[in-house]
């Protein structure tokens, strides 16, 4: 039986090069920009029909029955790419209906599966619930057919997102690359299918806080090996650039960081796989890291082109946008910080006796 399950097992490395090759030929990071919303729902169709919604489900269920880490390349690629695509919303949801178990869930796997649903979760603030919410951004939510809401202390809903009581709204943000909703829900009724929030909780956060992490590190080892180009062929005083001392510390800099997020997020992504101990705490500390260097690579990338990074002909401003965008889902830094002091510290403390 071990054997049989091993062959089904797909290679993240052979999974990685599939998504970097399908990736470049269909995403055009400036589409966005110029309102270009058909190249989105390609890549959409594309990954659909490749199978990338399936990979996590169970094979019991229509899914290739693969864990986290044959997942976590394809975020990564995502990111390299700034992929207009939110696959994560989908996935974590997928993960939570698993988790949560029972027929109507089961049934909602299957119409991933079979009818190509998309979801958005949805994490309404205490105090908020199906009767009465309002959620200014939510990633994905336009382009979702229904929405997981998850009420804290209370239950999960999965809905239609044409459901009655519910409305959304696209919004625009700085990073036109990814579509986010305003979600308004009022008495909401139709409810596919219930169960504990406090059972899915923190799986759907430490899924979504992966994918953000590997997408940020995937755009911020893009956003570095572009800028090192840029660098080696930019001349100043009949020299590359590149060549300056000063500058070639920053990069340096930006290249252990990047690398430091990299091992916690791989660390962190295949504790989260095999559930093992800490997996959530890992997956929250893994995406402050990842976005904190993505963010400072972005920032500095501008300033290393010589002030042409925000022009249109360079793609400097773009990473930039997306990762401001990776820092602020879900919460600030200061806010997951706050979210996970406890057990830090309870963890910390445990280990001095």
């Amino acid at each position: 039986m071990t054997s049989a399950m091993e062959d089904m097992l797909i290679d993240p490395e052979e999974m990685r090069d599939a998504a970097r090759r399908l990736l470049a030929d269909k995403v055009d990071r400036r589409a966005p920009w110029d309102g270009k919303a058909e190249s989105a729902a390609a890549l959409e169709a594309d990954v659909g029909e490749l199978g990338w919604y399936q990979l996590t489900v169970p094979l019991e269920q229509g899914g290739l029955g693969q864990r986290f880490d044959v997942l976590a390349p394809v975020y990564e690629e995502l990111g390299r790419s700034l992929a207009p695509l939110w696959l994560s919303g989908t996935m974590a949801a997928v993960d939570a209906l698993i988790a949560a178990g029972g027929d109507d869930a089961d049934r909602a796997i299957a119409s991933v599966v079979g009818q190509g649903w998309r979801i958005a979760p949805v994490i309404l603030p205490e105090g908020q619930g199906l009767e009465r919410a309002s959620l200014p951004v939510v990633p994905g939510a336009p382009d979702a057919t229904h929405l997981l809401i998850v009420v804290q202390g209370g239950a999960a809903s999965l809905v239609a997102s044409t459901a009655r009581g519910v409305s959304i709204v696209p919004v625009e943000t700085w990073d036109l690359g990814r579509s986010y909703g305003e979600v308004t829900l009022a008495n909401v009724g139709d409810v596919v299918c219930r169960f504990d929030a406090a059972d899915v909780l923190p799986l759907l956060r430490a899924h979504g806080e992966l994918a953000l992490a590997l997408d940020s590190v995937g755009a911020a080892t893009q956003s570095l090996s572009e800028t090192v180009d840029y660098m080696l062929g930019r001349q100043q005083f009949g020299r590359p650039i590149a060549s300056f001392q000063a500058l070639k510390h920053r990069v340096a800099d930006h290249k252990v960081a990047i690398e430091l997020a990299r091992s916690l997020v791989i660390h962190a992504s295949s504790v989260f796989a095999a559930r093992g101990e800490g997996w959530a705490v890992l997956a929250t500390q893994a995406r402050i890291l990842a976005c904190e260097a993505f963010a400072a690579m972005a920032e500095d990338s501008v300033q290393l082109f010589g002030g042409v990074g925000f022009t249109w002909e360079y793609s400097p401003h773009l990473f930039l946008k997306r990762a401001l965008a990776n820092q602020i889902i879900g919460g600030s830094p200061d806010e997951l910080r706050d979210r996970i002091a406890g057990d830090v510290c309870r963890r910390a403390l445990a280990s001095q006796q």
